[in-house]
């Protein structure tokens, strides 16, 4: 019993032992559950706040990083890794290239001269339309940023990056394009723009350190360009508003900063739809930010787009021939300055000023009669032609014009044959071609085609000089100088009878008589190889004196009195005179036959209306610096009395016979010239060149009109004379200026009278159809010279001999 008991306390304190044990267990397998889901939660908790950590350190150290390499990126873009920036001192010395201009003396501009079409103009001298409408259109916070609005960047970044609009613009403030425009970008691939950008907002930043608003305005609109090759507002204004910059009116000035969003495309000139709705849009934004009202808005926007366009270029305007020759002498002349006193002053780049002695007026009135006369002589060139063609006589005429055409010899370096030459030389294409009715004309035309119509197109040649000063005063060098760069004031041609006053003139210095007479009879000279001059009319009879011979420009009487004088002694007074071309010792020079350009034809002209005393012409009055420094300034003309003013006298009176009853009386018929005038028309070998030179105690006027090949001209006298080709410029001319306010006074000019006993001989009568033996025994064709006043002594001719002068008498007259 006891021991059961025993046993039964021990089982119970076993079972009590394992009950406690189990809950135990149980208590701690709970306990354990929960300390289990515990930690799960806090290492999912941990593990949660880890990869948060772990993104935003990696979002940090990226953005660290990426700052790092965007400073290093910027730092090699400072220091010139991908080019050098321009620094201070380079900034500080900004020139923009700038076109030298050139001036007629009356203060017009001519043209100029220029790699890039500028000119330079200070802050003053810019329209506020202009500033407003540039501020308005591309920069609005102008004068609040410091060389980059962060504000327009983040806009232009949103609406081009996150929402697609490509219209919002490039973010670019005024100083970043100054920067573009004065540095261009050297790179194409997109994938250097961020280096770009970079140079340029660096760069923009200097520059606004170093100028004011202002200054920075005054170098944008100084260097931006608005097409065509025109840089600078004030070029602009020129070209297409023919104004200046300080004068735009608010829409002009919305005209041409409305042009710098695309040159091209907004183009007044070509696509003046374009052009007026993007101006329309300028004025709209002047609106916008309270640059105008909207009533004013609202009527700018109605207004038309009216251009004045004046385009500027080598070949335009006025005077282009003689501006080329201007040229030329101008690289020479500075060229020499820059040798002499070390500097580098470039014709094309530095804004020199030249200014000439042209007079733009007069020059105006010389193109427009030489217009209205050679659109109207090429027609009645054209069907005098009709359909005989000036080679269908002289084959070669067509066959060495084709061979020596740019054409052909480069079709010949190609190692093309003749037939594959000239088969493609006859094809016919699209061309722009220069039309003697309307300028420029498109046609569809092959390269012989053109070829025979240039062949047949006449020139003028024009020059009008003052004869006391040597100014030259109109240079017309050719129709057009697009098409025709041959300048024909320099050219030398057949001069005809222009030359017969020299003849004339040497012979009254050599002692010739105003009132004797001269046989007008058709002789041959056996010592010239029975050489026989012929008048032009093929009339023949009767006597002259010199003034009527000369008036009636008689060939037989000029032959007789050059030989009467002696060729030498005509030949050295031509030369002091002023012609330095060669001048052949032959009779036939008295009636012409010399080559000689128009610009030295005149020179005889200049001294018989200047008194006796030679000038020499010149057209380039000064050079200057865009500062004011002399370059090169014109001595004055050299002058020399070459003849006794009384000679010069006599001999205006006697070209005044010309206009009067001569040569060239239609002056006075067709253009109502009854004033006093002198001159002398000119008529070469088969009317290949028509002259006329004229005068009054002002101007001399020289003119010639020929095709540039000799062999194409008139068949007829009546057409091809000097008094049809070339007066009739010289015609127009005189009545436009008698009608402007400006030389209405010469008509009231008169010529200086020579001494009564020399007038009282020149009024004798011009012609007689004979004289009798009386006056045939007092008929003193010489009488003996004095030392002339010239400073030279002059050898006198020898007088005929008594016995010779009775043969004479006795002669028979040809009759022919």
């Amino acid at each position: 019993m006891d021991t059961n008991k025993s046993n039964y306390k021990t089982l119970s304190l076993f079972l009590k032992i394992t009950l406690q044990f189990r809950t135990f267990a149980d208590i701690s397998g709970i306990n354990n559950m929960n300390k289990k889901k515990t930690t799960t939660r806090k290492k999912a908790t941990k593990k949660k706040q880890s990869i948060f950590v772990r993104v935003f350190k990696t979002i940090l150290l990226s953005a660290l990083l990426g700052a790092i390499l965007v400073g290093l990126f910027v730092c090699c873009v400072y220091y010139g890794m991908w080019g050098k920036i321009p620094d201070y001192r380079n900034l500080r010395e900004i020139r923009n290239n700038e076109a030298s201009s050139l001036y007629s003396e009356d203060g017009e501009l001519l043209g100029k001269y220029y790699v890039e079409n500028r000119t330079n103009v200070m802050f003053g001298s810019i329209s506020r339309n202009a500033v407003n409408a540039l501020i308005a259109t591309e920069d609005v916070r102008f004068y609040e940023h410091h060389g980059f609005d962060k504000v327009s960047m983040l806009r232009v970044l949103f609406k081009t990056l996150l929402l697609g609009d490509k219209s919002s613009g490039g973010g670019s403030t005024i100083s970043q394009q100054l920067a573009k425009n004065l540095y261009p970008r050297q790179y194409s691939s997109r994938f250097m723009i961020p280096v770009i950008k970079i140079k340029e907002i660096i760069t923009a930043h200097r520059l606004e350190k170093l100028y004011t608003k202002d200054e920075i305005l005054t170098l944008y609109l100084n260097t931006v360009s608005f097409g065509e090759g025109t840089f600078g507002i004030e070029s602009a204004a020129q070209k297409y508003f023919s104004t200046t910059a300080t004068r735009l009116s608010v829409p002009e000035a919305a005209t041409l900063i409305g042009l710098l969003k695309g040159p091209s495309y907004y183009n007044p000139r070509v696509h003046p739809d374009r052009t007026l709705q993007r101006r329309n849009t300028v004025i709209t934004q002047m609106v916008k930010y309270d640059y105008l009202t909207e009533e004013e808005g609202e009527t700018l926007k109605q207004e038309k787009l009216q251009l004045r366009f004046k385009p500027l270029n080598h070949y335009s305007g006025l005077a282009p021939y003689l501006r080329e020759q201007i040229r030329q002498d101008a690289v020479k002349l500075i060229a020499e300055f820059n040798e002499a006193n070390s500097t580098n002053y470039d014709l094309y780049k530095d804004g020199l000023k030249l200014v000439t002695t042209i007079d733009a007026e007069m020059q105006r009135y010389a193109e427009k009669a030489m217009r209205q006369h050679m659109k109207s002589l090429q027609h009645a060139f054209y069907t005098h032609l009709g359909k005989q063609e000036p080679w269908d006589k002289e084959k070669n005429l067509l066959d060495n014009a084709i061979r020596e055409s740019e054409t052909y010899k480069n079709l010949k370096r190609q190692g093309l044959s003749e037939k594959a030459i000239l088969a493609a030389m006859n094809e016919k294409k699209p061309m722009t071609i220069y039309s003697a009715y309307q300028g420029e004309a498109e046609m569809q035309m092959s390269s012989i085609d053109s070829l025979k119509h240039y062949l047949k197109i006449l020139q003028p040649g024009m020059i009008a000089v003052e004869p006391q000063s040597g100014k030259i005063k109109v240079w017309i060098g050719g129709l057009d100088f697009k098409y025709f760069q041959y300048d024909q004031v320099l050219a030398p041609r057949q001069v005809g009878s222009v030359f017969k006053p020299v003849v004339y003139s040497a012979a009254i210095e050599h002692g010739a008589r105003v009132d004797a007479y001269y046989n007008n009879e058709q002789k041959s000279y056996p010592e010239y190889d029975n050489w026989t001059p012929r008048n032009s009319n093929n009339q023949y009879g009767g006597y002259y004196t010199l003034k009527g011979a000369l008036s009636q420009s008689v060939n037989t009487i000029a032959v007789q009195v050059l030989l009467q004088t002696g060729i030498d002694a005509t030949i050295e007074h031509a030369c002091r005179l002023g012609i330095q071309s060669e001048l052949p010792a032959v009779p036939s020079i008295a009636l012409g036959a010399a080559n000689i350009p128009l610009r030295e034809m005149i020179l005889p002209y200049l001294c018989y209306a200047n008194n006796g005393v030679s000038t020499t012409p010149y057209y380039l009055l000064s050079i200057k610096d865009r500062d004011g420094r002399i370059l090169y300034e014109a001595e004055p003309p050299r002058r020399e009395r070459v003849i006794p003013a009384e000679q010069a006298h006599i001999m205006s009176s006697m070209l005044s016979a010309v206009i009067q009853e001569g040569t060239g009386k239609r002056l006075i018929n067709n253009y109502g010239l009854n004033i006093p005038l002198a001159g002398k028309t000119g008529t070469t070998q088969n009317q290949a060149d028509g002259w006329f030179i004229g005068y009054n105690p002002r101007i001399v006027v020289g003119v010639r009109v020929g095709a540039n090949n000799s062999r194409v001209h008139f068949n007829s006298t009546a057409l091809g004379q000097g008094a049809n080709m070339a007066l009739p410029i010289f015609g127009l001319f005189m009545q436009e200026c008698l009608q402007s306010n400006t030389y209405a006074y010469w008509s009231g000019l008169s010529f200086p009278v020579p001494p009564v006993d020399v007038q009282k001989d020149l009024e004798v009568p011009t012609f007689k159809e004979n004289i009798n033996l009386l006056e045939r025994l007092t008929n003193q064709k010489l009488e003996k010279v004095k030392k002339q006043d010239t400073g030279k002594d002059t050898d006198s001719p020898k007088k005929k001999g008594f016995f010779r002068k009775i043969g004479d008498l006795f002669k028979k007259k040809d009759k022919k």
